[in-house]
């Protein structure tokens, strides 16, 4: 019991957009929200991609707090978690991890089971499932291309957790379904090198980055900063 309600009141500090909307940093997510629909005001991007050079840099809590902000704006969100390596969003929503997106691409689980409701109205989570031997190659399947073109039909907004680019090439396999790219970078930790050779792999697949947030971890002057792409 007391695991759990640490675990609770960890994910009260994450998801801070649905445990504390008014606050400061709720408006920062709300902000970049605000700012990536500025940078896409021609052509709408239905599916997100949101990734970082390194782990630990905040992609995930980005994800997941974006996707409660297009949420709680009326739109119909999907978050997916793509981090087949180390995934996170069953923790944060406290989902059921045991079919997930490896269950319905793996073993043809039924949707229904696999993608569920959460707190938020207007919010579904569809976990990763079992972290599997083989990412790469789930990841690389007709199958997840097919449930995602599928998807784009029932959702306004479709959030991807990617794993992190440097990592392996699971990210560059992901960016291909998604409409544009949000690039993470952890102020004051992530190096130049590795930011810009993530940045140069992720354009060789075509897909658009359409901002970069810098993420400040520090609770005092917790802020984020977009930076527009126009390339």
């Amino acid at each position: 019991m007391r695991n759990k309600n640490k675990q609770k009141k960890n994910n009260r500090k994450k998801l801070v957009t649905y445990f504390d909307p008014r606050s400061p940093i709720s408006e920062e997510f709300t902000s970049v929200k605000t700012n990536i629909e500025f940078t896409t005001i021609s052509q709408a991007s239905q599916v997100l991609m949101i990734t970082s050079a390194e782990p630990d840099a905040g992609k995930s809590i980005m994800a997941s707090n974006l996707a409660v902000v297009f949420a709680q704006q009326g739109k119909k969100t999907l978050l997916i978690d793509l981090d087949l390596r180390k995934p996170t969003q069953h923790r944060v929503f406290f989902s059921n991890n045991e079919i997930g997106l490896t269950g319905m691409l793996v073993k043809s689980e039924c949707r229904t089971k696999a993608i569920q409701d959460t707190e938020i109205d207007k919010l579904q989570v569809l976990a990763s499932g079992h972290i599997p031997p083989n990412p790469t190659e789930i990841l690389n399947a007709p199958k997840l291309a097919e449930l995602i073109e599928t998807l784009r039909e029932e959702y306004d907004q479709i959030i991807l957790d990617a794993p992190p680019v440097l990592v392996a090439s699971d990210a560059r396999l992901i960016a291909r379904l998604a409409d544009g790219i949000i690039f993470i970078i952890k102020s004051g930790a992530s190096e130049y090198k590795k930011i810009a050779k993530s940045i140069e792999l992720l354009q060789q697949t075509q897909t658009k980055i359409l901002g970069t947030v810098l993420n400040n971890p520090n609770a005092q002057a917790a802020r984020m900063y977009y930076t527009y792409s126009d390339k």
